[in-house]
């Protein structure tokens, strides 16, 4: 992005659009579809919102609420913060993501963007919004603030983000503590644990998308931090290390997040006790934390209780049912002999056999000796033939025991 060649300031508070929002603010909540980048950006994650109608809508990964005028595709992703930007905006400094937006159809007329600061009694004007665009930014007066997101009506669509005006000392933010556990590798005697501290309003999705080799470990991560300041990372048991002994809470998004702390503990521990201490005020600001280390990545998804067979499984677990219950033996033999499944002779074995129990046993045969494509193909012949007694013989094997 280019530096900025010009600034001004403008207020955005009577720009049109804020008649199409519902009169009840009601906010649902979607979850975007989520596209890797071009070849410069392909670990970059696009987010993409197709909007059914007019409304509110609030991202479940980023925060983000679109105030949409009617339907229309959104699509929008973070971008990185350059210093230079803010250059000549006064004591201005990033205080969330950069997200650059793109509306295919102009159909949105108000944002909202996520904040993570916590305010005195009436003091929420130390916050507004940037807008770059063509290498120029623009200081826009929101709307609203209030204690989750600033809001602003907007008419053209770039790259937004908020920006607060520097305070010192630095007052406290809403912050979180994820927690990673990367891989065990065939000789390693330790898990490693990664250990973040990051702004409220920087998105797990863009974290985890950089760690995607490490299981993220899902736990209450919401606590409060003043940047600038020392912290350190308690672990029980007290055998593990924790490197380094104090780190300071930094206020950035991006792009890079990098772990603040890393934890050692030996692998026959199941469990740890993770806890985050103030080393100003000699307080905890991160309560102590049950961290078991057998936690599952958020892409592993629960399996069910009875996993769905496959159609070799099927038939062979199913044999002895099939063999007094199957009627349509001469049509799923037909069907075989079509594909060169079986030969010649069996089939006409297969057709002077009776009852159909002589005939299926007969069949089996070369079930057997033909292996998963010669199961898989009699399985969909019986689908085909015998629905009933397959749907019959899935809903047995999907009860309880």
């Amino acid at each position: 992005m280019e530096i900025p060649c010009w600034i001004r300031t403008i207020d955005v508070c009577g720009i049109e659009g804020r008649n199409t929002r519902r009169a009840a603010e009601n906010t649902e909540v979607f979850t975007p579809k989520i596209l890797k980048g071009n070849d410069k950006d392909k670990h970059k994650n696009v987010y993409r919102f197709e909007c059914p109608y007019a409304g509110q809508f609030r991202c479940s990964l980023t925060s983000l609420v679109f105030v949409m005028k009617r339907e229309g595709k959104v699509s929008y992703k973070t971008v990185s913060w350059d210093p230079r930007l803010l250059d000549g905006l006064g004591e201005m400094s990033p205080a969330g993501p950069l997200y650059d937006i793109d509306c295919f159809d102009e159909s949105i007329s108000g944002l909202h963007l996520p904040h993570c600061e916590i305010f005195s009694e009436g003091d929420t004007d130390c916050l507004a919004v940037a807008h770059f665009t063509d290498g120029n930014v623009a200081i826009m007066n929101p709307r609203k603030v209030t204690e989750t997101h600033v809001k602003m009506d907007i008419k053209h669509l770039s790259i937004f983000g908020v920006i607060k005006r520097m305070i010192f000392p630095p007052s406290p933010v809403i912050a979180q503590v994820l927690v990673f556990l990367r891989p065990l590798t065939e000789r390693q005697r330790e898990n490693i644990l990664d250990v973040h501290l990051l702004p409220w309003n920087v998105p797990l999705s863009e974290v985890k998308d950089q760690h995607a080799e490490n299981k993220h470990i899902k736990t209450s991560s919401k606590c409060c931090l003043t940047p600038g300041t020392d912290y350190h990372l308690c672990c029980q048991p007290e055998r593990a290390i924790v490197q380094p002994e104090t780190e300071v809470f930094e206020f950035h998004f991006g792009p890079n997040y990098h772990p603040t702390f890393e934890v050692f503990v030996n692998v026959r521990n199941t469990e740890v006790t993770l806890s985050l201490m103030d080393n100003t005020i000699r307080r905890q600001v991160w309560r102590p934390r049950r961290i078991l280390l057998t936690a599952t990545s958020d892409q592993e998804v629960d399996r069910p209780a009875h996993r769905q067979l496959t159609e070799s499984e099927f038939v062979k677990k199913h044999r002895h049912h099939l063999i007094q219950k199957v009627s349509s033996v001469m049509a799923i033999a037909d069907g075989l002999l079509a594909k060169n499944m079986i030969t010649d002779e069996l089939y006409s074995e297969v057709e002077v056999k009776e009852p159909h129990q002589k005939q299926i046993r007969l069949l089996f045969k070369a079930l057997d000796s033909g292996g998963d494509s010669v199961k898989a193909e009699f399985y969909r012949l019986l689908k085909e033939n015998e629905p009933r007694l397959v749907d019959e013989l899935d809903s047995e094997a999907s009860r309880p025991q």
